[in-house]
């Protein structure tokens, strides 16, 4: 009837004016941390208890010094998602270049023991890196998963082959956000922000044409064994990563100071530097969501890999394209797989050089030797170039009287097998005095059937 329509168009305006005003007035819905086995609803404040509920960093946990996720959402720039640095930027090792230089010393004792896992921690602390990289940070932290998965086998099989959690990974992703040319303000490199003087006492040699920091198996090798030197002194994983962001020697002080070993103690004393203390939580949070990516709608593809890969002689210095195109090897390739060159082309320092070549190609570049030496380039080296560690010493065991694969493998931190699958080695092997042991590998192989991947697909 034409008498109620005005009466049906105020009611249809009362009603928008009134859904309007409560959507305004609605509070936005934010995602809240799912409950893990071990996680309980707690609102306990102490690091130490478990927590599920999300809250922001308090004052007192903050500082001008500190990185929190309030502080990283600040300073998350353009730049710093191209460079894969911003909230993941590595913390300043010592207060000036001179110390940088001297805290590299360690003091592993004679046996790791038992290696134990990384132990899972649920605190206010964590909670709010968990919101800060679900919520906050989503698109970044996907673009670090993306372009950390393809190399997540790899990295996890050199780490469980040197005798260290594969949960370290995700060290790797706090770091650099999985980018190999990551470059911090303190000069850190790679995606495991190797220090040169760090880098140099663990094998990885830095020149103007090749910087092995951004070797994605030289340098995971050599975190590795960093790593677990820094277990075998502090016996915690928690002060072995602490240090590894601080420098052990500023570690050692802490814990002097403050009477206590835990990890936890020292962050409720406030007596370890203010960015390590943010350290683990940060760390914690990537391994949680990392684990568990469905439960906060992250996408992970698992169908990209690094390829198997053989180390390869060839004559030098030749550009990575000649070899490309005379061996029908797709354009980029060996860039993919060799990103520690700097200059697109081998070292010109050396007459031969050994790049890392997919395992597909590599008789292909092998008979292709006579060719590529005849399409060496013509560069002066620079007056430094020079690799700057003899990698002999670093790689290689001479084998003495006494010697077998149990006690070299107990005291470089490999386990038996490694050894002999590195050497060609079968069970009765002997050991003769003076024989070369190789300690590092020349060839990189993904395990048909890896059991974190395994773990994972059940998890779907």
């Amino acid at each position: 009837m034409p008498f109620l329509k005005p009466r049906l168009s105020w009611c249809v305006f009362l009603a928008l004016w009134f859904l309007s005003s409560c959507a305004s007035t609605r509070p936005a819905r934010q995602h809240s941390v799912p409950l893990l086995p071990g996680m309980t609803a707690n609102g306990d404040k102490k690091p130490s208890k478990a927590v599920v509920e999300v809250p922001e960093p308090s004052e007192s946990d903050a500082s001008d010094e500190v990185i929190t996720p309030k502080e990283a959402a600040k300073e998350g720039t353009k730049e710093g998602v191209d460079e894969g640095i911003g909230h993941f930027e590595e913390p300043a090792v010592a207060t000036n270049p001179d110390e940088d230089e001297e805290d590299v010393e360690i003091r592993p004792r004679k046996n790791m023991g038992k290696n134990s896992a990384i132990p899972h921690e649920f605190n206010d602390k964590v909670a709010s890196w968990i919101q800060f990289f679900s919520q906050k940070d989503r698109e970044r932290f996907q673009m670090f998963l993306d372009r950390g998965e393809p190399y997540r086998e790899a990295v996890e099989n050199i780490l469980e082959e040197n005798k260290v959690p594969a949960d370290l990974f995700y060290l790797g992703l706090i770091e650099s956000g999985f980018n190999f040319k990551a470059s911090s303000r303190v000069k850190a490199v790679g995606v495991w922000q190797f220090m040169k003087p760090t880098g140099k006492m663990y094998g990885l040699g830095v020149d103007s044409y090749i910087d092995e920091r951004r070797d994605p198996i030289r340098a995971t090798e050599a975190a590795a064994k960093y790593l677990r030197d820094l277990y075998r002194e502090f016996g915690s994983w928690y002060l072995a990563m602490a240090a590894y962001n601080a420098g052990p020697g500023r570690i050692r002080s802490c814990i002097r100071r403050a009477g206590t070993n835990d990890f936890w103690e020292l962050v409720e004393k406030k007596k370890l530097p203010r960015e390590t203390m943010e350290y683990i939580p940060k760390y914690l949070a990537a391994r949680y969501i990392g684990e568990n990516p469905e439960l906060f709608a992250f996408y992970v593809n698992e169908e990209k890999k690094y390829p198997n890969v053989e180390l390869v002689k060839i004559p030098s210095p030749v550009t990575f394209e000649s070899i490309e195109k005379v061996t029908s090897m797709p354009l980029g390739t060996l860039t993919f797989v060799n990103p520690h060159y700097l200059k697109n082309y081998s070292h010109p320092a050396r007459k031969t050089d050994e790049i890392w070549v997919p395992e597909k190609y590599s008789a292909a570049v092998e008979k292709q030797y006579a060719t590529l030496t005849s399409m060496t380039i013509r560069v002066k080296p620079e007056p430094k170039a020079k690799v700057l560690v003899n990698r002999e010493k670093i790689v290689v065991h001479i084998i003495k009287k006494g010697d077998t694969l149990k006690s070299i493998a107990s005291k470089q931190g490999l386990s038996v097998a490694y050894l002999r699958r590195v050497n060609n080695l079968s069970k009765n092997a002997k050991l003769v005095p003076g024989q070369r042991l190789k300690l590092s590998a020349s060839s990189y192989h993904q395990k048909k059937v890896h059991p974190r991947k395994i773990q994972r697909r059940k998890k779907k």
